[in-house]
């Protein structure tokens, strides 16, 4: 398609159109608004008074192209390169999963619930590193660390705790590898003491329900960061909830973002573990998406 308008309401209108068949009004809005601060540099302020501006022709293109990627499913966050989170903007390719908005709850959840010292955070299965660099943003003196399987999602994390000038480290490990990850835990455990916090969103979509969801996501983002096997699906939750405990300190907290079909069976490992003070939340969707646990 091409447009035809290059007036800001014009184009607006056709840019809305043609976007309709595969985004809800909401998403179009934020994707236009995204567009252009990233693109032609307009602030979020300078677009509520953009009213009489016109396009020009490759500016309009721009836009164009931009469109037809969207329409043939490529994420937009990995389009444009970045991604806002927590109030820190990301760096965000296809080396990892595209942050949602229930893991920005969880991040709040963590920050609402923990005023006090803290001195050691560990992210497991990290990916493009959100939440480890949203937790050391708000704890500033915790030594915060990063546990991922992918070198290529560990890449991209350290490029954005280099450009946010946050002092995350990231550690190469496999969870699924028992005795390499408890090593690995031991270790850092020797160099800088007990975790304080535990959080992990691990994989959690069983197999089976991929038949169910967007091509956009299928097509795109990484599958090692989404599925799990539909004969277990909980398999993270269990090693993670049982390998780390001997390395948390008194009263230590564990989070997880759970698929919300099995967040009472996620809740049951984590009592039959000896936690205490088991609870489970809602996202703003309604959905049983998090657990936190503490060390007893």
């Amino acid at each position: 398609m091409s447009f035809k308008q290059v007036d800001y309401k014009g184009l607006k209108i056709e840019f809305t159109e043609a976007l309709t068949s595969q985004f809800s009004a909401s998403e179009i809005k934020l994707i236009w608004r995204e567009s252009l601060r990233h693109y032609f540099a307009i602030s979020y302020s300078e677009q509520l008074i953009s009213e009489d501006r016109n396009f020009t022709s490759n500016e309009c293109q721009l836009l164009n192209q931009l469109v037809n990627r969207l329409k043939f499913g490529e994420p937009f966050q990995y389009l444009i390169g970045e991604v806002e989170f927590y109030g820190l903007e990301l760096k965000m390719d296809s080396r990892a999963l595209i942050p949602r908005p229930e893991t920005e709850e969880l991040v709040d959840w963590i920050c609402q619930n923990h005023k006090g010292e803290i001195s050691n955070i560990l992210d497991v299965c990290s990916g493009s590193g959100c939440i480890s660099l949203a937790l050391s943003n708000t704890f500033q003196e915790a030594n915060v660390l990063g546990l991922e399987y992918s070198k290529d999602a560990i890449n991209l994390a350290e490029e954005n705790a280099l450009a946010l000038k946050l002092p995350v480290r990231y550690l190469e490990g496999d969870v699924l590898d028992l005795k390499s990850f408890e090593n690995s835990l031991s270790e850092q455990v020797k160099q800088n003491g007990t975790f304080d916090i535990v959080v992990s969103n691990p994989p959690y979509i069983p197999n089976h329900e991929k038949k169910e969801m967007e091509s956009n996501v299928l097509d795109h983002e990484p599958a090692l960061a989404l599925f799990v096997p539909d004969n277990d699906p909980l398999l993270f939750y269990r090693i993670i909830s049982e390998s780390v405990m001997p390395f948390l300190s008194t009263n230590a907290w564990i989070y997880f973002e759970c698929h919300y079909l099995y967040v009472d069976q996620t809740r049951e490992i984590l009592i039959e573990l000896g936690y205490q003070n088991v609870e489970k939340r809602q996202d703003l969707q309604g959905k049983w998406r998090m657990l936190k646990a503490q060390k007893s």
